[in-house]
């Protein structure tokens, strides 16, 4: 549908606690303060017949801007509207509570919108995806295996994979530094180094030690190039989908299709091409691989979760990491205090300044701006009646942002999530107004190693550089199905 293909969105994000969170009615009793008078009728922004409002949508930018064209909207008509937007009539929600409150209805299954360019390309091809895909029972099964080995009980075992592609990943920057003979090196282009990191972290806890030692396989490295290379494609690609309709797109043979087509096709024949080869390399006596098998899960069924987890991880994960440094290299005192809180910890996996400082990215620079839903029942949400398969969507750039939830909210204050001695935080009203990786049944698969990842980014980019920011320009949220950078992000990393 045509909001579908504007809205590009994506399940991706984080619970207050870092946790998964199963709601009921009971956590939700007190009555929201949003709505204090019962009403049926949820305000809106009326359109034209047929399209809506997609022409004001797409004069204000369409797609890449749509966090601020609904920010607007809901300044407008408040914390809760509807609106249609090409064929489906969504429903936009800003506030904590309501936020809070869309999981209750989300049902045994909880659906959640697609791109339709994806979804015709599974549909054109009969071809079976990983757990972003999968709805019903496939999915809940298959889901909770995968929370069994990624989210719940003791996942440490990853830490030992991320430290050290991380570490690999300074150390690289060191070398550069040292050969340069100045002092410091220039990175401009952070977004491909942060990718393959992401990547690598990932392959290596999939893999394991099979991964280490194949790692340097020529022919290997040059399959996984390749491979995210065109991971990172998929990405631009929907994106030119995003504002035509993909069926017609196909019908026509038009090059935005196509070139949609081979990419997938493309990256799918090589994840699952990687899995062989590294299988039959070196067979997995550890990582994920091993834990998925012991599990009972058949080997298309670990290709499919692999394929989609690298897709989904990899983007995100490099994404949220690429405006962790930006707001590193743009606070000199916040770097400060990390490596102080750093030189004053045994574990910095466990630094809540570190932690603090992340969840404020994720707050302001949430990758998905939009957490969608259609709702498994009727529903009551505030004062409102929302009918079964409504389309509800978490407005996460608006809510953020938003002062009712975050005093001095514009302002990167990582602080704001240390408790007191009472164990309050007194800078946080609402800390459910920012839910990167969502809450419930489908919340996000891999938080926990996304996590890690930026924690270890941060404590070893700040224990061994000065980061300095050095464009001659500040940069800005636009979005290519999740939200990036409209502009480059230029670093200096001086050795400390």
């Amino acid at each position: 549908m045509q909001s579908r293909r504007l809205l590009g969105l994506r399940t991706h994000g984080t619970c207050q606690r870092y946790k998964s969170s199963v709601l009921t009615k009971s956590d939700l009793k007190e009555k929201t303060d949003d709505h204090p008078t019962a009403s049926e009728t949820i305000p809106e922004k009326r359109g034209l017949p047929f399209i809506g409002n997609l022409i004001e949508l797409i004069m204000s930018n369409g797609a890449a801007q749509l966090h601020k064209y609904i920010d607007n909207r809901h300044k407008q008509l408040g914390p809760i509207f509807q609106e249609k937007l090409g064929s489906e009539n969504c429903i936009f929600v800003s506030s904590a509570n309501l936020m809070r409150s869309v999981f209750l209805y989300e049902g045994q299954y909880p659906k959640h919108p697609i791109p339709e360019a994806w979804n015709l390309y599974n549909e054109k091809h009969d071809c079976q995806r990983g757990l972003f895909f999968m709805n019903g029972s496939e999915w809940l099964n298959n889901r909770r295996l995968m929370n069994k080995l990624l989210l719940n009980g003791n996942c440490n075992w990853m830490n030992d994979n991320i430290e050290k592609y991380t570490r690999k990943c300074t150390t690289q920057w060191s070398e550069d530094i040292d050969k340069s003979g100045k002092g410091f090196v220039e990175i401009n282009d952070l977004e491909r180094q942060l990718y393959r990191w992401s990547i690598n972290v990932l392959c290596s806890i999939m893999f394991g030690e099979s991964f280490d030692r194949i790692d340097s396989n020529p022919r290997l490295e040059a399959k996984l190039s390749e491979f995210t290379d065109n991971v990172h494609k998929i990405f631009t690609s929907t994106t030119r989908l995003m504002s035509f309709p993909p069926k017609l797109a196909e019908a026509l043979n038009l090059k935005r299709w196509t070139d949609f087509e081979e990419n997938v096709d493309l990256v799918l024949q090589l994840g699952n091409g990687i899995v062989d080869e590294f299988l039959k390399e070196s067979p997995c006596d550890d990582g994920l691989v091993l834990k998925m098998k012991e599990v009972d899960m058949s080997l298309d069924m670990i290709k499919r979760i692999f394929v989609d987890l690298i897709i989904a991880a990899g983007d995100t994960t490099a994404f949220s990491s690429q405006w962790l440094i930006y707001l590193l290299s743009k606070n000199e005192d916040i770097q400060t205090k990390v490596r102080e809180e750093i030189h004053s910890s045994n574990n910095w996996m466990e630094n809540p300044y570190i932690k603090g400082l992340i969840r404020e990215t994720l707050r302001l620079y949430p990758v998905a701006p939009f957490i969608g839903r259609y709702l498994a029942s009727d529903a009551v949400i505030g004062n409102y009646k929302i009918d079964k398969n409504s389309l509800v969507l978490l407005s996460l750039y608006t809510s953020g942002r938003d002062e009712n939830h975050f005093p001095d909210a514009e302002k990167v204050l990582p602080e704001r999530w240390i408790r007191n001695e009472n164990g309050e935080l007194t800078l946080v009203h609402k800390a459910h107004g920012t839910l990167p990786f969502a809450l419930g049944g489908r919340s996000c698969i891999g938080r926990k190693i996304a996590l890690n990842q930026m924690q270890a980014l941060v404590a070893m980019m700040t224990s061994n550089f000065n980061v300095k920011y050095c464009a001659p320009y500040d940069v800005d949220i636009t979005l290519r199905l999740v939200a990036v950078p409209d502009k480059p992000i230029l670093l200096r990393l001086e050795k400390i």
